[in-house]
């Protein structure tokens, strides 16, 4: 099943998960972390987040397609 989300969505997601705003690199990359790992969302103006860059974020943070879709509420 493809998860269509908008990075805004994602990031409050990380946000409300435990993780916070580091830097910006550019203005097309967030860099969030939480105890001593990082995660780089894309930030691109009206676009979802390609569901390959999102299982990659959800993998580096530690958490699951499951528990963001709970979180959706879907």
């Amino acid at each position: 099943m493809g998860l269509a989300i908008k990075p805004k969505t994602l990031i409050k997601f990380l946000e409300d998960n435990g993780w916070r705003f580091i830097r910006a690199r550019g203005t097309s990359h967030h860099i969030y972390g939480k105890e001593g790992k990082t995660a780089s969302i894309p930030v691109h103006k009206d676009k979802d987040v390609p569901i390959g860059t999102l299982l990659s974020v959800l993998s580096a943070t530690e958490t699951t397609k499951k528990l963001l879709e709970e979180w959706l509420g879907r």
